[in-house]
């Protein structure tokens, strides 16, 4: 099944399982308040950031999703967000990801009507993934919040001449200090060395 390639995904990328606890008082058999841990997500498969603002819910289905059906995950969803504060990053941040085989051919009407769905962002953005697809790591690389997988290859002697029409460009000490290799880049050398030939105004 896909959904394990899906949260394997989420996983290497920082991505920690979690199921989200409430108690809740409730009157016993007897009349008496009592009090027991609910589950405010029912969902399996849920999954939150390393710093607790996005979360990640995972879905699979061998057929298309039915519009009753994704119409009770976003109720369930909705009653989520109602236990939340508005400061909450989280109740702004959550996705739903549908993996499900496309098949268009068959089911058009269907597929639509689904699919239909994915502009709906009212209580959670909605991905469809398709299972069928043959590159099932390339529907994957359409999930947000992950960095893209781009390889460039530039020749020596185009990073050369990139770094010539550069320095032609830019006076020496401003270049110097933007290719150093230091993390905390001090914006003020920056504005005063453009300042000092009068590049910056």
């Amino acid at each position: 099944m896909k959904i394990e390639e899906v949260c394997d995904y989420l996983r290497t990328n920082g991505y920690t399982e979690k199921t989200f606890l409430r108690n809740s008082t409730f009157l016993n058999s007897e009349g008496r308040r009592d009090k027991k841990e609910v589950n405010i997500l029912p969902f399996n498969q849920i999954f939150i950031s390393q710093n607790q603002n996005e979360v990640y819910i995972v879905e699979e289905k061998e057929s298309l999703f039915t519009p009753a059906e994704l119409e009770k995950f976003d109720n369930l969803i909705l009653t989520f967000i109602q236990f939340l504060s508005n400061k909450d990053v989280i109740k702004y941040n959550i996705n739903l990801v549908l993996v499900c085989p496309f098949n268009t051919r068959k089911n058009q009407k269907e597929f639509h009507k689904m699919i239909s769905f994915e502009r709906s962002k009212y209580n959670c953005r909605k991905i469809f993934l398709d299972a069928s697809s043959n590159d099932f790591n390339q529907e994957m690389s359409i999930l947000p919040s992950f960095a893209l997988d781009v390889q460039v290859a530039l020749k020596n002697v185009q990073v050369d001449s990139l770094t010539k029409e550069i320095k032609d460009v830019m006076n020496d000490n401003l270049f110097n200090l933007l290719v150093r290799e230091v993390d905390d880049l001090a914006l003020n050398e920056i504005l005063m060395s453009l300042d000092s030939k009068g590049d910056f105004k």
